[in-house]
């Protein structure tokens, strides 16, 4: 069964936890029940830790991910409970410290666990990865390379190769150039407003953070530094993808066609899995059902055309995502800057 949560479960996800969110907050902060009802905390509190880690598990996890991210949901429940039930309802369950506090103590033993576990191969890590790096410029790749051969079937380490990739793209990758020996590189975004849209999505996020930071100080300011970091992740976000696309070509070898989408999709193919390649002759948009079975290596563009090539697999491959994710596609639409030296090389190579 495919990792990546269809649209309708995501709407449905989404829509069930804003109400819960949304009546627990007029509840407290407005003036349609004054007073607040007796035992309208402990009915909260098992809104936030108990329905929606629930939902969570049925509509997300299940049969996706490991139970270990049903602690995470779990805390978050507890801290979203202290953001929005006032202070002076919770000290009536002074036991709600303690929870809180066990909570935090057994997260920090797994984090403190797994970076024990890091610390210890990470000569080894850093050795693997420099070796790697010496062939191409893929950070993301490498890294996961290196940590697999290590810590292989860990649901958790994936989360720290992703962040150590976005923070190694973003912020280390200015100068560098991309770095391809074993194999024919093709671009795929210089015919493309790809780099630029990011480029405005960064000024657009940065003004933003600077109204809503101050707009929302006045009114909670823990809520107002919480959304002030997650924008500046996304700035970070969008300079990883910015440095991903232009250091990550498309690479043909004899034997693969190894995609890489800027920072966020990847795809080692090997080329007797590849049923055809054909120029594109299909309708600008997907349907629902397509893009589930596709993989788009197109980066974003302001101008969207139709994508120039389409590859038909034999049977469905994986598609590999942020975070460890993956889901199987049976199709790949892409452009390449280079578009007739590209069909040239590759289509004997399939043949």
């Amino acid at each position: 069964m495919s990792n990546v949560i269809n649209r309708p479960k995501w709407l449905l996800f989404l829509l069930l936890t804003s109400v819960i969110l949304l009546s627990n907050y007029t509840l407290y902060h407005t003036q349609f029940y004054n007073p607040i009802p007796k035992g309208a905390v402990l009915g909260s509190l098992f809104d936030f830790i108990i329905i929606i880690p629930l939902l969570t598990y049925f509509i997300i996890i299940r049969k996706r991910y490991s139970l270990k991210y049903l602690g995470a949901i779990i805390f978050a429940g507890f801290a979203t409970a202290y953001v929005i039930i006032p202070n002076q309802h919770l000290s009536d369950y002074p036991f709600l410290s303690y929870l809180l506090i066990i909570s935090e103590l057994l997260l920090l033993a797994l984090e403190a666990y797994i970076a024990y576990k890091v610390l210890t191969k990470l000569p080894l890590l850093a050795r693997e990865y420099r070796k790697l790096s010496l062939g191409n410029s893929f950070v993301l790749s490498n890294a996961k390379m290196a940590v697999e051969l290590n810590f292989p079937d860990n649901k958790i380490v994936p989360i720290l190769v992703t962040e150590f990739a976005l923070f190694n793209y973003s912020l280390f990758s200015w100068k560098k150039k991309a770095v391809i020996t074993n194999g024919t590189a093709f671009t795929y975004h210089k015919k493309s407003s790809g780099l630029a849209l990011y480029i405005m999505l960064i000024h657009a996020t940065a003004i933003e953070s600077i109204g809503l930071h101050y707009l929302l100080h006045s009114w909670n300011v823990w809520i107002s530094y919480i959304l002030l970091l997650l924008n500046l992740y996304a700035i970070l976000y969008f300079l990883a993808e910015i440095h991903a696309i232009r250091l990550t070509p498309f690479v043909l070898s004899e034997t693969h066609l190894f995609l890489q989408t800027g920072f966020a999709k990847s795809m080692n193919l090997p080329l007797n899995k590849i049923k055809e390649i054909n120029y594109f002759d299909g309708p600008k948009r997907f349907s629902r059902k397509e893009l589930n079975e596709i993989y788009d290596a197109r980066v974003p563009d302001m101008i969207s055309g139709k994508p120039q090539f389409e590859i038909l697999l034999h049977e469905p491959h994986t598609l590999h995502m942020l975070y460890g994710l993956k889901r199987k596609v049976s199709r790949i639409v892409l452009n390449v800057d280079d578009s007739y030296k590209f069909f040239n090389e590759i289509s004997p190579l399939i043949k």
